[in-house]
């Protein structure tokens, strides 16, 4: 298993050019590159990270966009807006192709309106995530959808039940330990629900605070069993990346970041 690292870890410390630049210097070469505004999606700035990571011999393994601003559209049953939410969908994926990604990071849909009853149709949204995996498969990427506590995949059994009602076979999924953590179910049971088709892994970990709810903290320092997680991977012959997302504020010094980073590595080799 290979241990890689996004550019979230550096959000508002540093411009994503200026992380990727940062992350070559500390000797990371397996990145995924989290957009943070509309104009990464576009040339100069997909010019720009590649001629950065060429030079430097890194390799984007994978992307995310700035889900919220089109991701939810994407599965509205207002076809004006499902067809302005796929045209950037297209763009991201542009993008994705254009830094040599080769998974695409998902959120999907939020469930924002919490005191109701929360029933998703998997008939319609497997259809739609069909296209979207198909359209994503043509440029390349896998289209991994991501454990997220305030989105649609926010409990086990989601993934299992899209994956029976769609026919597309570039549907996979991204695991966050955080976001799952913070769902309030156990992570490995989102490992089990997606069986063969998890393809990328976000690593943080998190503590349990009466007060503040489940925080996250970087990996070893919470509550989070790596034990038991290696030896789970190890069982589905996992092949992945184990991609360190932390943010900011769990960490002080890059000196800091690093010594995480690398006790990942060898705990994951």
């Amino acid at each position: 298993m290979k241990t890689g690292m996004s550019t979230a870890c550096f959000f508002c410390r540093l411009y994503n050019e200026e992380a990727v630049k940062k992350m070559a210097e500390l000797g990371v070469r397996d990145i995924e590159i989290f957009f943070s505004a509309l104009s990464e999606y576009e040339k100069p700035f997909t010019d720009e990270i590649r001629h950065i990571t060429q030079g430097e011999d890194i390799h984007i393994r994978s992307v995310h966009a700035l889900c919220t601003q089109f991701e939810p559209q994407l599965f509205s049953a207002h076809q004006r807006q499902y067809e302005e939410a796929l045209d950037v969908f297209e763009r991201v994926t542009d993008a994705g192709a254009e830094v040599g990604a080769e998974i695409y990071v998902f959120h999907g849909p939020m469930n924002v309106k919490r005191t109701r009853a929360f029933h998703v149709n998997y008939e319609f949204t497997g259809e739609r995530a069909a296209v979207l995996a198909e359209r994503a498969k043509k440029k390349g990427l896998k289209l991994a959808w991501e454990t997220v506590h305030w989105c649609w995949y926010a409990q086990p059994g989601f993934a299992r039940e899209l994956i029976r009602h769609t026919d597309s076979d570039n549907l996979y999924f991204t695991l966050d330990v955080k976001q799952a953590a913070q769902s309030g179910y156990e992570v490995m049971d989102y490992l089990d629900d997606m069986g063969g088709r998890l393809a990328h892994i976000h690593v943080c970990d998190y503590r349990k605070d009466p007060e503040k709810g489940t925080v996250p903290c970087l990996p070893f320092e919470g509550e989070m069993d790596w034990s038991g997680m290696r030896k789970k991977l190890d069982e589905m012959d996992y092949r992945g990346i184990l991609m360190l997302e932390v943010y900011p504020g769990d960490y002080g010094s890059y000196d800091d970041l690093m010594q995480n980073y690398d006790r990942v590595t060898e705990f994951f080799k």
